[in-house]
């Protein structure tokens, strides 16, 4: 057995007296190979991939509020994009509408939007497609030390399905809604005996109509990993992927309240699509130096292209209704990241420390055409006539012009931390992270635009007391910096500026207790204090100024884990008071910030019915209270609840494990704004069969 390895026993053993010898029974062990995340535990993930540069952590230890939904609660739900997971999930508020964009959905953890994601640890990696994911992990809050720029609100991470060393070949077939009929295939195993090589490999396509009618859907995507275990202290991984989206019959965007649309529409023209294409190639390299050192560095390269973009955007004006449709040319994205960190163990006296060195960092390049838009504006003497209207001569032969380098933005990252441990009951983590963000613009022959360049030192001190192993309790501060706006080219009024980074910074209290082995509770007080920058007159193509001071203020509170042996909980809630303060404009001080919702509750559950083996009853609810629909409040949108259920079977057929999933979401058909701008998807009934060879 290898030294640090944990051992689990997963049964007591039992005592049986012969005279005056006592005998155990064979109790059951695990090390490494404990499997986290998978519905006989409650979904829990006890142990964190990638907690920034801190690396893998334990989640009881964690001074940070982070949930993993792991790759089998995905399957388990039939979930086709992330919307699917986050809507389930106490402490994030969704508000992604999967028919809107090809890319990642939306979300909005502590009342910030979160629209950059973490790709196995790394910044501006695009978009992913959830068959490849082993788990998504979201951290709650900011992030400025870990991952330098980034949104102050949270993080969510998609960590990588990685090779496996034991042969798994699973083949999961169905229908995500509808007409989405698909097929995945996840294979791995090593590839010698002495499992010196291993891979995995990741394959799936999806095609049809959506829950929407006359919207199609079609995704497909090849993923591959390899391991090269070159010796038993350094590990060589490579991995690359090839994904693919299209949406036809986009959903329309609103911009007025009170419409009377129908959920299972998406308001919009037939011939609106969506297409882009996404490709990715890493490697990451593992190496236990010695029983000091150890180091840790990944590369990974990808690029977004977007071959097809229309979006829709309805309102109601004085003279009646309108319909501004928009052509986007097609445009592609490069980015480049990067991490290196070197861990150092040692003692000073009784005190431990795990001192962590390391740079990271990422480089995005953005090309477009010259005339990247072209938008044409349709009155309506009804709201059904969007879906008749015919496509503008100017969108048959676009004349987009020279393609050409818009924009570049660049961050840089270097830090220290000690992960330190004065003994049994008292540690902390503490750090700084130098982070320097770069953005710049460029004209159509080249000349630069606009620039914008920032320099910041982000400090992090977490302060963690256990008073007993199930109990933690914790303070912490962080700074962080946001990524600097680059005005969109459809801005009608300071189109392509660089804008400066914001910043922000946060404090949080929280508590997390492990009421039994499989049952987890983790609570927070938190406040974050950010630099704001809106839309000067309110409108979503108005001039964007950097004006005012958010304040979020919330306490957050979640429940995972077994209940009981038969029954598996998820709930909890969110209660914050999210205000805009120090705004130019007196008459916003004070206001609610718009989209965020002051309460949620949510709560998702199975049941293992005793008398029948391997039947599950699944099912939730999901209650969100009202939002702004604007800064000056004067507009809202309704709170709502969403209801789900569903049905799981386990069997065998021949001697081949098999799962049948029946799940229906939002089974009362609730019309539902996702945000201000457009809904949520309808009564969606998704089914699979999963068999594991």
């Amino acid at each position: 057995m290898e030294e640090d390895s944990i051992i689990y026993i997963i049964e007591k053993p039992k005592y049986q007296n012969f005279g005056n010898t006592t005998v155990l029974d064979e109790i059951s062990v695990s090390g490494t190979n404990y499997k986290n995340g998978i519905s006989e535990n409650g979904y829990i993930v006890k142990e964190l991939k990638q907690v920034g540069p801190w690396g893998e952590k334990s989640l009881q230890d964690t001074p940070y509020q982070i949930t993993s939904i792991p790759s089998e609660f995905i399957e388990n739900t039939v979930s086709t994009n992330s919307s699917q997971l986050f809507i389930k999930n106490p402490t994030i508020q969704n508000a992604g509408a999967p028919g809107v964009y090809t890319h990642e959905i939306e979300a909005i953890i502590r009342g910030i939007t979160t629209l950059d994601t973490l790709l196995d640890g790394i910044n501006g990696s695009g978009s992913t497609n959830l068959s490849e994911v082993e788990r998504v992990e979201i951290l709650n809050g900011t992030s400025g030390f870990m991952y330098g720029i980034g949104n102050p609100g949270g993080k969510i991470n998609y960590v990588l399905k990685r090779p496996t060393y034991e042969r798994v070949t699973n083949l999961t077939l169905g229908n995500y809604g509808n007409q989405q009929w698909f097929g995945h295939l996840d294979a791995g195993n090593k590839i010698d005996e002495k499992g010196k090589f291993a891979y995995r490999l990741n394959a799936s396509y999806q095609d049809g109509e959506t829950s929407k009618k006359d919207q199609d859907m079609t995704k497909s995507l090849i993923s591959g990993a390899l391991d090269w275990n070159v010796t038993d202290n350094l590990l060589i991984q490579v991995d690359a992927s090839h994904n693919t989206n299209e949406i036809s019959n986009v959903n329309a965007r609103f911009y007025t309240s009170g419409i009377p649309v129908k959920n299972n529409e998406t308001n919009s023209p037939k011939w609106m699509k969506n297409k882009n294409e996404s490709n990715r190639i890493g490697t990451n390299l593992e190496w236990n130096i010695n029983d000091i050192f150890t180091l840790r560095t990944k590369y990974q390269y990808s690029e977004q292209k977007l071959k097809s973009a229309y979006n829709s955007y309805v309102d109601l004006y004085s003279d009646g209704w309108a319909v501004r449709t928009v052509k986007l040319a097609p445009s592609e994205s490069q980015n480049h990241g990067v991490y290196a960190y070197l861990d150092s163990k040692f003692d000073t006296g009784s005190i431990n420390h795990k001192l962590t060195f390391g740079v990271s960092g990422n480089i995005i390049e953005n090309k477009i055409h010259e005339k990247n838009i072209n938008s044409w504006k349709d009155g309506l003497s009804s709201i059904n006539d969007i879906m008749n209207l015919p496509i503008p001569n100017s969108y048959k032969e676009p004349k987009f012009g020279r393609h050409y380098k818009s924009g570049e933005s660049k961050n840089s990252n270097i830090m220290i931390g000690d992960d330190i441990t004065f003994n049994e009951n008292w540690s902390a983590l503490v750090g700084v992270n130098y982070t320097t963000v770069e953005a710049e613009s460029y004209k159509v022959d080249g000349d630069r635009q606009s620039y914008a360049k920032k320099s910041v030192a982000t400090p992090t001190l977490s302060l963690i007391y256990k008073p007993f192993e199930e109990l933690t309790t914790y303070a912490t501060y962080m700074e962080a910096l946001s990524s600097p706006t680059i005005v969109s080219s459809e801005n009608r009024v300071n189109p392509n500026e660089v804008l400066d980074p914001l910043k922000s910074k946060q404090y949080e209290v929280g508590v997390k207790y492990s009421i039994a082995p499989d049952l987890f509770l983790s609570t927070a007080l938190y406040k974050i204090e950010q630099d704001t920058e809106r839309t000067e007159d309110g409108t979503w193509d108005g001039k964007i100024v950097q004006d005012g001071l958010n304040i979020y203020q919330g306490v957050e509170l979640m429940l995972q884990g077994k209940v009981t042996d038969n029954f598996t909980l998820m709930t909890g809630g969110t209660f914050m008071d999210a205000k805009m303060k120090k705004a130019d404009d007196h008459s916003l001080n004070g206001k609610y910030l718009d989209e965020v919702a002051r309460k949620q509750f949510k709560i998702y559950a199975e049941y293992d019915i005793p008398f029948i083996d391997g039947l599950t009853l699944t099912g939730g609810s999901y209650w969100m209270d009202r939002r702004q629909r604007n800064i000056e409040n004067t507009k809202q949108m309704p709170s709502y609840a969403m209801f789900d259920a569903g049905l799981r079977y386990k069997t065998k057929i021949d001697k081949y494990p098999t799962t049948f999933i029946v799940n229906g979401t939002n089974i009362f058909d609730k019309t539902v704004w996702a945000r201000s701008g457009y809904l949520y998807e309808p009564t969606n009934i998704a089914f699979s069969m999963k068999m594991e060879f």
